[in-house]
């Protein structure tokens, strides 16, 4: 039976020891480097990428990319909202300004036969008729005497005489007028066949002729009462009248207004 050299083994068994020694003090060292390194790695982590990890779990089945855990963007400049512009309100300035109110116009003059004489409400719209076909304000003296004109032609047939539709008597071609009295010196007294013929045969008569001062009157709207107007009434009337109203005409009594 062979021995066992526990001789040999004695002398062998220092040398392993202190190998296995080195070893173990080897992976020691390796083992606290990477703990240091692991503790250095987790001191870098910024507060917000532990904040989100922290959250991680709390998110439910949504995927978190990379991305999510970056470091927080510096936050954008907030801009100023522009205020809205306000409507301009319209004033009653801007609006455009209302027509003034007019007069509604009087009734038209009813037709007149040859030797009548417009008289009551008739003679006050002949009155303002001619009046308003010459521009001249319906004033009650202008009124008033443009009623005894009409009174002071009338005269008292048979030595009286008047056109139809012509109640200040005037003498003048046209209009579809017809002459029925021959006045002399190239004039006659005419009819026409209505209201509006004879107005603005009057009005073409008055204007332009002889008469200033009568239509300057009447412009005026002081009427024809001036003692100034004798002059042209009487060669208006061929020296029947030299004042509004004459005895003839006041007898009619007063006109309307």
């Amino acid at each position: 039976m062979r021995r066992f050299p526990w001789g040999r083994l004695a002398a062998i068994r220092p040398f392993r020891y202190r190998w296995i020694i080195v070893l173990g003090v080897f992976f020691a060292l390796v083992g606290a480097g990477i703990t240091i390194g692991l503790d250095q790695k987790q001191a870098t982590v910024s507060p917000t990428k532990a904040a989100n990890a922290s959250i991680a779990p709390l998110v439910g089945s949504s995927v978190l990319s990379q991305s999510d855990f970056a470091e927080d963007p510096a936050p954008a400049a907030k801009l100023p909202t522009p205020s809205p512009t306000p409507t301009p309100i319209k004033t009653h300035a801007s609006l455009p300004p209302a027509p003034a109110p007019t007069a509604p116009p009087g009734p038209a003059p009813e037709a007149t036969a040859q030797n009548q004489t417009p008289r009551g409400a008739n003679e006050l719209a002949w009155s303002e008729a001619i009046l308003t076909a010459l521009g001249d304000p319906l004033t009650d003296a202008n009124i008033v005497s443009v009623g005894y004109w009409m009174q002071n032609e009338a005269g008292s047939p048979p030595s009286g005489i008047v056109g139809a539709n012509n109640p200040v008597n005037v003498s003048q071609p046209g209009f579809g007028g017809w002459p029925i009295k021959y006045e002399g010196n190239g004039w006659s007294l005419y009819s026409y066949p209505t209201p509006q013929d004879g107005i603005a045969a009057t009005v073409k008569y008055l204007t332009p002729t002889g008469y200033p001062e009568i239509l300057a009157a009447l412009k005026s709207g002081q009427g024809l009462s001036s003692p100034s107007l004798a002059g042209e009434l009487s060669v208006y009337s061929g020296g029947g009248y030299s004042q509004i109203p004459d005895a003839w005409g006041a007898s009619q009594g007063r006109p309307q207004t």
